[in-house]
């Protein structure tokens, strides 16, 4: 007899709530929750397919051990008692020899974070390393750094009391089809105004009012622009600037240089509809300011994010209702062990750009591939790698892979034989969120005024003998000698004991699939800076960057070129005249995820890149002819898809494709570049670099 399991998706990171019909250990189908606030019954088609992930018969199924050369394919499989010691024995020999710092752990995406990654980081402190990575550089995290810099924290947009929405590199209608998509749609049924900047013309940016497209890699010029016009014609709150911001006077000094006129010679968006742009923005009120993923992964992405955060205070949105919330945080125990953490610990790793380590309590992958290539400051001789796939993820992919054999022990934990799994030294069957246990915290809310809390329950048994992330890492942790740390005899122990400050539990949670549900009053949410400050060195809004000064960083938001461009490498662009981006997300993906699930498969089956009509005939290309796609760094072969959404002379190719599970395409990241960088997070310029395109 059939039954209703009530549960969370987990294809993104959006967290929806499920309804999974299941009958005899097998999945009937999938639904979306109505009471679930995320998405209220909606579904996107990831979420349908989702069902898909138990029945792929490319997923992995027992723990595999390498018997040949790394890379060959030449496999044996062995017992998960045998994976653990093993890897138990290799760990403990190197920080018998070398120290425990040594051991580096890689976090990707699929798992999800908070509550996995939680544990991962007290294994890590529990361990005595700090050298935990992760793909955030490219995005997220330099955002974080930007905004943190700037007023203090990440902020929520406040979407249902705004009435004008300035979208920044963001296709929410692609990439949040159920959450904020709707939103955004709803506040425009009731008059909120939308203004989309993006380099693409995409689904979002066909519901806007306005649309600002410019070159890639440009949108931090742009919005010194804006910020320039703001200034120039009084449409400030000039009471709160005085009061609640420090630097004003070099900011109105400095973006004096950035006039539209000059900016448009720049980002090729015309002088009058920047103007336009932040008329708009200024005197609709109240307006929020968002920006996306379509900003990370710059060379420039964290100035250009200080602009964005800038023009956010200028119009005095930060923490005031209809603008950017400042969400206050939900109690919690000490999961990560921070507390534990001996002086001098963060000292031992491997950082190159410690604002960012600061910031996202990782190191970037950037970093991990540097140190296992110079030996400095010292080699990383093991690696765990958990949910993510940094061969595939991280910029110039057959660097990477050549990079990572050097190590010792190479681990992998993940449903599928990635392309990192595929050098790997042991390799280990992962659980589906379908076949797991999991609360999870929201990062993306539903709403501005609130937290959520909801539990992730089992649907199904696991696929062969496949184990969740979690049970992965406590059965490590006491096989290395840090059972202590790790006391619970399941799971759901530890649940119990981090959910204790809201005074629930995982049994409240099962009976309540819509969450645990942390409202906040107006005086709670809004203005808090008035009772306590912002959380900023100075208590205030900076427009000048102590924290970027402090170390040595430009503490105003200059613009400076992507790395590689018409305008900064004149010489390399006479070879490669195309300006490239490998950042094309499709809302039915995510990152390098589901392209072996067959409702997803047959929507796109293949990579491809989208070019102008006209670039399209001076390169003699048809519409969905297979091309080349070439850097200094390598060649990819993907399908032309001739099309008016990208600007002449801009290239854009779909992200993600290339798992060697999956199919027999190029991974996008062999053209890309990781030796150029952003100098304060470490983001690699992987949207906005040179090419040059050829039929097959």
């Amino acid at each position: 007899m059939s039954q209703i399991v009530k549960t969370l998706c987990q294809m993104c990171y959006f967290y929806c709530g499920l309804d999974v019909t299941v009958e005899d250990g097998r999945i009937l189908k999938i639904e979306g929750m109505r009471e679930h606030p995320v998405n209220q019954g909606r579904l996107c088609a990831k979420g349908i397919a989702s069902q898909q992930l138990v029945t792929d018969p490319q997923r992995l199924k027992a723990p595999l051990r390498r018997v040949g050369e790394r890379g060959s394919g030449r496999w044996e499989q062995i017992s998960w008692d045998q994976a653990l010691d093993e890897i138990a024995e290799k760990l403990l020999a190197i920080r018998e020899e070398f120290g425990p710092e040594y051991v580096g752990y890689y976090r990707g995406q699929a798992p999800g974070w908070v509550t996995n990654y939680n544990y991962v980081i007290r294994f890590m402190n529990s361990w005595g390393s700090p050298n935990i990575f992760t793909h955030a550089h490219l995005c997220f995290t330099p955002r974080a750094v930007a905004h943190a810099a700037t007023f203090g924290g990440f902020p929520e947009p406040d979407y249902e009391r705004a009435n004008c929405i300035l979208l920044f590199g963001y296709n929410p209608v692609y990439t949040s089809p159920v959450n904020y998509a709707p939103r955004i749609i709803w506040a425009r049924e009731r008059g909120a105004k939308l203004i989309v900047v993006d380099p693409r013309f995409t689904n979002t940016a066909s519901k806007a009012d306005l649309f600002l497209q410019p070159r890639p890699g440009t949108t931090g010029a742009l919005a010194l622009a804006m910020i320039q016009v703001i200034i120039e014609e009084g449409l400030y709150d000039a009471d709160f600037i005085a009061r609640w911001t420090v630097g004003f006077d070099r900011l109105k000094e400095f973006v004096q240089a950035y006039t539209p006129e000059r900016v448009e010679a720049i980002c090729w968006v015309p002088a009058e509809k920047i103007r336009k742009a932040a008329r708009m923005v200024a005197t609709i009120k109240p307006a929020v300011v968002v920006d996306g993923n379509g900003l990370d992964q710059h060379t420039n992405t964290v100035q250009t994010v200080r602009t964005t955060s800038i023009l956010r205070a200028l119009l005095r949105t930060v923490d005031e209702p209809g603008g950017s919330v400042l969400v206050p945080p939900l109690p919690f125990v000490d999961v990560q062990r921070r507390g534990a953490r001996p002086a001098g610990y963060d000292a031992k790793a491997v950082v190159q750009y410690p604002l960012y380590y600061a910031a996202g309590l990782s190191l970037t992958g950037v970093e991990l591939t540097d140190a296992i290539a110079t030996g400095k400051p010292y080699p990383i001789k093991a690696l765990i790698v958990q949910g993510g796939d940094p061969v595939a993820v991280l910029s110039e992919s057959t660097r990477v892979r050549e990079v990572l054999k050097k190590v010792d022990l190479l681990v992998v934990h993940d449903l599928y034989l990635t392309a990192t799994a595929q050098i790997a030294d042991i390799v280990l069957p992962a659980a589906s969120f379908l076949e797991r246990d999991l609360i999870l915290y929201y990062r993306y809310r539903p709403f501005a005024d609130g937290n959520l809390i909801a539990m992730q329950n089992q649907c199904v048994p696991p696929v062969g003998e496949s184990r969740s992330d979690l049970d992965f890492v406590f059965a490590l942790a006491r096989r290395v000698g840090l059972g202590e740390y790790f006391p619970w005899e399941k799971v759901t122990d530890a649940f119990d004991w981090e959910l204790e400050p809201h005074g629930i539990n995982v049994t409240w949670l099962r009976e309540h699939p819509g969450g645990y549900v942390r409202r906040y009053e107006p005086e709670e949410l809004y203005r808090k800076y008035e009772r306590k400050g912002f959380p900023t060195p100075s208590g205030k809004i900076e427009f000048v960057a102590s924290r970027f000064a402090e170390v040595g960083l430009d503490p105003l938001p200059t613009f400076t070129e992507p790395a590689a461009s018409p305008e900064a490498t004149p010489e390399l662009a006479k070879e490669y005249p195309l300006i490239c981006s490998t950042g094309l997300k499709l809302g039915i993906h995510t990152h390098t995820q589901f392209r072996t699930l067959p409702w997803i498969r047959e929507m796109e089956p293949d990579p491809f890149a989208e070019i102008h009509p006209r670039t399209a005939s001076e390169w003699g290309i048809a519409d969905g002819q297979w091309i080349v796609v070439e850097s200094p760094k390598g060649a990819i072969k993907v399908r032309a898809r001739v099309r008016a959404t990208v600007q002449p002379g801009v290239v854009m190719v779909t992200h993600g494709y290339g798992e060697p599970y999956a199919s027999d395409a190029d991974l996008p990241n062999k053209i890309t570049s990781e030796k150029e960088r952003d100098p304060i997070a470490g983001a690699t310029g992987n949207r906005s670099f040179l090419c040059r395109v050829r039929k097959t």
